[in-house]
């Protein structure tokens, strides 16, 4: 594999030739975060390793120095991007800071360890210094890095930027065409909320954009057949369906709703009004089942309209399957050539005809070649007293049998749950409906917290979707499931889904770190509060 460092210095295209060179963007820092670090955040900066799961640094060993926080972000990340693409290419890691801040010319900003230069996404395996117009550049998997990026769990993003005109969520500055330039509010420091009520485009940011515009702009998609929410939220759904618009309209594709996007939306409606067509014959929410009760036949040979371009539900579902069974590297609801190219596969291997058609037949085969949800385990919920012993027999059976470790997973359990040992979800101490009408401002809702331990944003549920065979991206609500919530808590503090880090890095035989054992769920938060009630385990466990 070409590493990052081998590059051609000379190379016109690599960001690696003057990493420093184009990056002179200047963020600017918040009231609260220059007082911070007035007060002596530079001495408490890490450093990124040269190289780990998933990432490759090209930048100097005195250039890679950020806030610990910062460094979780990029492991946590680069962990995700590692399960995606095993075989590479890794994450390419330029420059963060200083290992004590302050200048980093010709840089305007990477003075405090929030800044940090990602190379661009190749779409072969290579590692190798390229510009958004490049040929082997991928879009896809480059806004796939961004989008975890944005939605990672431990730090607020400020901006992204970037100069491809076709990726979602960045912001353009000139010097950023070969890698694109993340930058994150310090800890603690919450971004400011964006209004809708503004005047200006509707469109997709962090935080996202909220109030009554948004919600009518949701109506609207609705009269013109999109299967949206109308939460008054502009988040991923109304962006998916903003873009499917224009696409469908011939307009410009870029999910910012101006004029020109409101303009012909209400002219769509007026038309459907007047006894137009709908948008869309087959109705949306399909399951594999109901192509084989209903006898249903779906062409699938178009990539760019049909029922599985329109419907993320079933396409989700086909696309698991199709990946559990070795065809597909990413199940995300997004039907494109390598969806239709491993549904042909399968046809093929199971010697099914019909051509490019989703018959009953070839559902009813997929659904035999879905794997079974073995892994899960025999438990469907009990008072406190059946759930620790429940939870217990759980993690020796996924091969936990270190006590500090079981004593740390049980203190965990006892913190989200309030001392109940029942799944929960997100803010339940509120009652509801106050604590519903929370979760709805949350910039990952409807993928907010659920179960013995809160499994949060999309991608989580998407991981386990893929790992259960369980459809968890359109039905959320399945974690609460006793069975799947506790499954779901002692897999992922052991492999470290939450945050990137996995109980072995803070616990074993000899030094069981309970504090900082709290990263494998949520940085620091009440950390010393759980590391009394994991004592307290461990004792009663001896």
């Amino acid at each position: 594999m070409t590493t990052f460092q081998e590059l051609d210095p000379n190379s016109h295209s690599g960001h690696h030739q003057d990493p420093k060179a184009a990056c002179t963007a200047d963020v600017g820092l918040t009231e609260a975060e220059i007082e911070a670090f007035s007060w002596g955040t530079r001495g408490i900066f890490e450093q990124m390793p040269k190289s780990g799961s998933g990432f490759d640094c090209y930048s100097g060993d005195g250039d890679r120095y950020g806030l610990p926080e910062v460094i979780q972000v990029l492991k946590y990340v680069c962990a995700k991007w590692d399960k995606l693409y095993t075989s590479g290419p890794r994450v390419g890691i330029g420059d963060i800071s200083y290992p004590n801040g302050g200048p980093m010319p010709p840089h305007s900003s990477h003075q405090h360890g929030v800044d940090v230069d990602i190379a661009l996404v190749a779409s072969t395996h290579e590692e190798i210094g390229l510009t958004w117009e490049d040929s082997k550049y991928s879009r896809q998997r480059t806004q796939q890095l961004i989008d975890l990026f944005r939605n990672n769990p431990i730090l607020n993003v400020r901006t992204i930027f970037f100069n491809d005109p076709n990726i979602q969520g960045v912001e353009h500055w000139a010097g950023h065409d070969n890698h694109f330039h993340v930058s994150f509010f310090s800890p603690g420091v919450a971004p400011a909320a964006h209004s809708s009520d503004q005047q200006g485009s509707l469109k997709l940011v962090s935080p996202p954009m909220k109030g009554d515009r948004v919600r009518q702009l949701q109506e609207d998609l609705v009269k013109a057949g999109f299967s949206i929410g109308t939460d008054g939220i502009f988040g991923a759904q109304t962006d998916a369906a903003v873009r499917r618009f224009q696409d469908e309209q011939g307009l410009e594709i870029d999910g910012a709703v101006g004029p020109v996007t409101q303009a012909k939306l209400a002219q769509v409606i007026r038309e459907q009004a007047s006894g137009g067509v709908a948008r869309g014959a087959e109705p949306l929410g399909l399951k594999l089942q109901d192509i084989v009760d209903q006898n249903k036949s779906i062409p699938f040979e178009n990539i760019n309209a049909g029922v599985l371009v329109d419907d993320e539900r079933l396409c989700t579902e086909i696309q698991t399957i199709l990946r559990a069974n070795g065809l597909l590297e990413v199940a995300d609801g997004l039907y494109g050539p390598k969806t239709r190219e491993a549904l042909r596969r399968f046809k093929a291997s199971h010697q099914l005809g019909g051509g490019d058609v989703l018959g009953a037949t070839t559902a009813k085969s997929l659904l035999v070649a879905r794997p079974a949800a073995g892994a899960l385990p025999d438990w469907q919920g009990g008072d406190k007293q059946a759930t620790i012993q429940a939870i217990i027999q759980e993690a020796r059976r996924q091969g936990i049998n270190l006590r500090s470790q079981i004593a740390y997973i049980l203190a965990t359990v006892q913190h989200e749950t309030n001392d109940t040992f029942q799944p929960v979800r997100e803010a339940y101490f509120l009652g509801e409906p106050k604590a519903e009408n929370y979760r709805q401002t949350l910039r990952y809702y409807p993928f907010y917290g659920r179960g013995y331990v809160q499994l949060t944003w999309d991608f989580n549920y998407r991981e386990y979707s893929n790992l259960l065979a369980l459809d968890l991206v359109n039905e959320p609500d399945l974690v609460m499931r006793p069975e799947i919530s506790l499954f779901v808590l002692i897999d992922g503090m052991k492999r470290g889904v939450f945050t990137g880090v996995g109980m072995d890095q803070y616990i074993t035989d000899d030094r069981p770190d309970f504090r900082n054992a709290r990263r494998i769920i949520n940085g620091l938060d009440e950390a010393d509060r759980i590391v009394g009630y994991a004592m307290n385990w461990q004792i009663r466990l001896a």
